[in-house]
């Protein structure tokens, strides 16, 4: 059986002790916040609310007042999906949960597990979904703005509208991970003027930024995508923790709804300048471990290939993958490859220099008896017209 649970951001810490509940009594479960967290953010969630048995709605008073939440609770009525609640604080329930169980959260794994049991064994089995489907409900917070981006073709006026209303929705921390990424598809438009481009870069220009998945205090954005490096608590580090998927379900790539228009096909312009650079750490103190962190250019969009067989490495060492390893590192050391690179991790890729005879590239990795951490460089040569990693 299939379980959706819908909760606030602020909520996330029981929405995850709910869903480990689920886990021990054998449901699959997907968990949204009802924010933007990607671009095909509100498909997959109407996708997953069809696909559920139950629609579990955690109530309080920040998911009673999120235009995603509510959007997501009022589809899954529509759709005449089994509704349940977990009721956190003084929050009146929705209209739509009128009616829908209420689950107890409280007390021991002990006591939650067979009352959770037996409130999701009451549900009937899963029916079909209503013909015709009910509407999809828009895109919550910016769901103008996407259209408006989607057209083929914007001119300078449109562009530098878009571009001022998202910059100021940036202050809202509801609206702010959303704005982010639409800005970003904006830079990435063929047709964006000089300007707007200009305009851009500095906006999202590398540095610290509020967390877009609102964990830590701040994450660190490239100037191409966000990385590991975070402050938190009034200390910088990279954040190693692999977060949860947000679903077990399988097979999970929603289908475009029959009605929506597709976007017209876009090319990607290049950029001057790739940033690959999570984080580097310059200096460790005894007293407190102090890090600075420093960005370095990497290489030019045309220069794919290095960057790629980089970042399989890091990546292969990181999960301790040997086939992968072994398929990107150099016939000279790919025998030993598990024992030559493996024991390396968890690695942070740095940056790759294409103007170095071979190529190389930097990684960040910790010192396992002082806990410092330590650049190391690879070479990258050329063998059979692809990319590999040798040992120094």
């Amino acid at each position: 059986m299939h379980v959706f649970v819908c909760h606030a951001a602020p909520d996330r810490d029981a929405a995850a002790r709910l869903r480990a509940d689920l886990a021990q009594i054998g449901r699959q479960v997907a968990l949204d916040r009802g924010e933007p967290n990607g671009p095909q953010w509100w498909d997959t969630v109407l996708s997953r609310i069809r696909r559920c048995a139950v629609f579990v709605f955690v109530v309080s008073p920040d998911s009673v007042r999120s235009p995603g939440c509510l959007a997501e609770l009022r589809y899954a009525a529509a759709l005449g999906k089994p509704l349940a609640a977990v009721r956190l604080g003084a929050a009146k329930f929705p209209a739509e949960l009128a009616d829908a169980a209420v689950i107890d959260a409280g007390g021991s794994t002990a006591e939650r597990i067979p009352r959770l049991r037996a409130t999701i064994d009451a549900f009937p089995p899963p029916g079909s979904l209503p013909q015709p489907l009910p509407p999809e409900p828009p895109v919550p917070y910016l769901e103008v703005y996407r259209s408006r981006l989607d057209q083929p073709v914007l001119d300078q006026t449109t562009q530098l509208s878009i571009m001022t209303d998202l910059r100021s929705r940036l202050l809202d921390p509801k609206q702010r991970a959303g704005a982010w990424s639409l800005l970003v598809g904006l830079r990435r438009r063929p047709d964006v003027a000089p300007p707007v481009a200009a305009t851009l870069e500095n906006i999202l220009a590398p540095g610290w930024q509020p967390d877009p998945e609102r964990r830590v205090e701040r994450r660190y954005w490239d100037g191409q995508a966000w990385t590991t490096l975070v402050r938190h608590d009034g200390r910088e580090f990279n954040e190693r923790r692999t977060p949860p998927p947000e679903t077990t379900w399988e097979a999970d790539t929603p289908a475009p709804a029959a009605h929506r228009r597709a976007s017209a096909p876009r090319t990607t312009p290049r950029r001057k300048t790739r940033w690959v650079l999570v984080g580097l750490a310059v200096a460790v103190t005894a007293a407190g471990g102090a890090v600075a962190a420093l960005v370095l250019p990497g290489v030019t969009a045309a220069d794919d290939d290095p960057v790629k067989a980089a970042r399989t490495f890091v990546d292969a060492v990181n999960t301790e993958d040997v086939a992968d390893l072994r398929a990107v590192t150099c016939e000279r050391v790919r025998g030993q490859a598990a024992d030559v690179f493996v024991d390396l991790g968890p690695l942070t890729l740095e940056q790759v220099n294409e103007s170095t005879d071979p190529v190389t590239f930097t990684v960040v990795t910790t010192n396992v008896v002082g806990g410092e951490l330590e650049q190391r460089v690879f070479p990258l040569i050329r063998e059979s017209g692809e990319w590999r990693v040798c040992a120094p």
